[in-house]
């Protein structure tokens, strides 16, 4: 179900492009944009469309509403809709006017972000830098009326830029719960080798076990227990490749209990298993240094690595 009140100024623009077998292949692609110079009847109300759609306020106000949230769009804000659940967007009523740069995209870059844009499918209001926002938004809209292989890779590039700037809003100081949740991912940083107590990260952040999970995903992009994997094998790279210790003794080094949960997570957050990931790392030594130093030579023995953490 589609119905919408085309309430906007002659001015307005609306551009539309079927992307290119190039463009599908990049992570992130337009296919419409435009500015509205929208009046007060202006209302689009939709169930499903097979894209994501951005928003940002120039002047007046856009009041949008999905997944039993409702906001208030006012100027220098942006956000993003996933268009693929029922929305709605109009003018404010009590402003009248709504004139407002949009984009409907999509793309594989997506599946990183979403949830930073969208926690929980709530549709979120972000402040913007307008002119950096706006000058990137109209370099895609002149693009999109002279299409071709460089225009392609700049739009995803400048899409890339506007979404990862709404995340990042580094003009923003870090807020309590930022500042909380850093707080208790450093100490998974000293202590990942260990048996970390989710009751000690709690208690480090002050926070309930739903609420502490929620926004360690928003600032951290995972959950607590993916951080500490990732620390682990990233560790367990470093002794695969540069010591001769066993598998046992980096399993046990990097705070796994045992030799085949080390090696069943690290196969599955790398590809290959901890043997196989050795040899390749030997393999690339030996290319990149066919003459001189040994790749026995090259590596750190266990007795001279000891426990650095």
């Amino acid at each position: 179900m589609l119905t919408y009140n085309l309430d906007i100024e002659p001015e307005s623009l609306w551009l539309r492009t079927t992307p290119t077998e190039l463009a599908l292949k990049q992570s992130f692609f337009c296919t419409e944009a435009g500015i509205f110079y929208a009046k007060e009847h202006f209302y689009t109300e939709r169930d499903y469309k097979d894209s994501y759609l951005l928003f940002f306020t120039i002047e007046g106000c856009g009041i949008i509403h999905q997944n039993d949230t409702t906001i208030r769009l006012l100027p220098g804000m942006a956000v993003v809709l996933n268009c693929r659940s029922p929305q709605s967007y109009r003018t404010a009523s009590d402003v009248g006017i709504w004139t407002h740069y949009w984009i409907h995209f999509d793309g594989e870059g997506m599946k990183g972000i979403e949830e930073l844009l969208i926690p929980n499918q709530r549709n979120t209001a972000v402040p913007v830098r307008s002119l950096d926002f706006k000058s990137h938004i109209e370099t895609i809209l002149e693009n999109l009326k002279t299409p071709s292989s460089s225009t392609v890779l700049e739009d995803s590039l400048l899409l890339h830029t506007l979404l990862t700037g709404m995340v990042l809003r580094p003009e923003e100081p870090l807020t309590r719960n930022h500042k909380l949740i850093e707080k208790s991912a450093a100490y998974i940083q000293q202590h990942f080798t260990e048996h970390i107590k989710f009751d000690d990260l709690l208690h480090i952040a002050h926070m309930s076990r739903a609420y502490y999970m929620r926004m360690f995903r928003k600032y951290m992009g995972t959950t607590p227990y993916n951080y500490i994997l990732s620390l682990r094998i990233t560790q367990a790279k470093e002794y695969l490749e540069v010591t001769d210790m066993s598998v046992h003794e980096i399993a046990l080094a990097t705070g796994f209990s045992d030799d085949a949960s080390f090696s069943t997570r690290f196969s599955s957050m790398v590809g290959v298993s901890p043997l196989n990931y050795r040899k390749l790392s030997i393999t690339h030594l030996q290319h990149f240094h066919p003459e001189g130093n040994s790749v026995e030579n090259m590596k750190v023995h266990n007795s001279m690595h000891g426990n650095n953490y």
